[in-house]
């Protein structure tokens, strides 16, 4: 089978495993950069090259696009569905997935529990919606980022007020949530593969830290998947269409609540801490989505295995 990875971050550990993993299997791997790749389209008769060489008789996809990639990384994605190559998560999927506020809109349409949340286009009036989701202090996120980037943590209506007015005047667009005191630098990460949930890990967030992102020095702790997270985890990952995704979580007083719902999540950690061979599981998810069967092994050859290119975007 011939698996397409679709990454700028060749070096990183997600993909690394991801091609020995795919290897192990007898799989072929081909690492494509969303911006080496060319979309033609001719009446009736799209194609697709990356680096100049047709890519066209891939047998699955495996996104995996970072902040900087999604916009024409998804157009990748959609050319290559066009063409009749199937992907581990839809391009539709991603497009949500990428938007915090349309995943919200999704998961709280689906019933799943969400923090109480609004969005709002200026500082005019803001007493009301700030009230219904508890008051202060509380949280404003970017619709879209990743690794706790542009989270903010307000506790007095003038210093909300003023930092608003400025991301308003710079258009930049966020969300406004509940903030849960005692969930505060604790949050818990479930990796979900087709309709199964890998495993369960705390995120610790160092002391004085509330965003509990391991790029930020958040400490990973393995924990038991009980049933109820395990159910959670995958109804919010099908709700939203993914067959591959992080899924986080806020133990709160009122019971488990949704925070994101990752189209790309990298797992070093998660490996790490749970000793789940995430990789492998993926590949063979990968499998079910083209429904072709291994072949022989084969070793990475010929530069199309693998990405020389020197740049490098993080993980998820």
């Amino acid at each position: 089978m011939r698996i397409g990875i679709i990454t700028r971050g060749n070096k990183n550990y997600s993909t690394k495993r991801l091609i020995r993993a795919a290897n192990a299997l007898g799989h072929r791997v081909t690492l494509l950069d969303p911006w080496d790749c060319t979309l033609y389209l001719q009446s009736g008769q799209p194609s697709i090259t990356h680096n100049g060489r047709s890519v066209e008789r891939l047998d699955a996809l495996i996104p995996r696009l970072s902040s900087a990639t999604a916009k024409y990384g998804l157009e990748v994605v959609s050319q290559f569905e066009h063409i009749g190559v199937p992907s581990v998560n839809p391009s539709s999927a991603i497009e949500t997935a990428r938007n915090k506020w349309r995943t919200l809109r999704v998961l709280s349409a689906a019933k799943l529990p969400i923090s109480p949340s609004f969005a709002a286009g200026s500082t005019e009036h803001l007493d009301k919606p700030i009230s219904r989701i508890g008051g202060y202090p509380f949280l404003i996120k970017p619709f879209e980022g990743t690794q706790g980037g542009g989270i903010m943590l307000f506790e007095t209506p003038m210093t909300a007020k003023s930092a608003l007015d400025t991301l308003w005047s710079l258009k930049q667009d966020y969300i406004a949530q509940r903030f849960h005191h005692e969930a505060a630098g604790r949050d818990v990460r479930v990796l979900v593969v087709g309709k199964r949930a890998l495993g369960a890990m705390e995120r610790v967030a160092q002391q004085g830290e509330f965003r509990a992102n391991v790029h930020r020095g958040a400490l990973g702790r393995q924990m038991t998947l009980t049933e109820e997270i395990s159910t959670l985890a995958v109804a919010a990952a099908q709700a939203v269409g993914l067959g591959i995704a992080g899924v986080d979580l806020l133990r709160t007083d009122e019971g488990l609540v949704l925070l994101e719902v990752n189209p790309s999540p990298g797992f070093e950690g998660f490996e790490t801490t749970t000793l789940r061979d995430v990789a492998t599981e993926m590949v063979r998810y990968a499998e079910l989505v083209s429904g072709k069967a291994p072949i022989q092994p084969i070793i990475p050859s010929n530069g199309a295995d693998t990405d020389t290119s020197p740049r490098h975007s993080p993980e998820n």
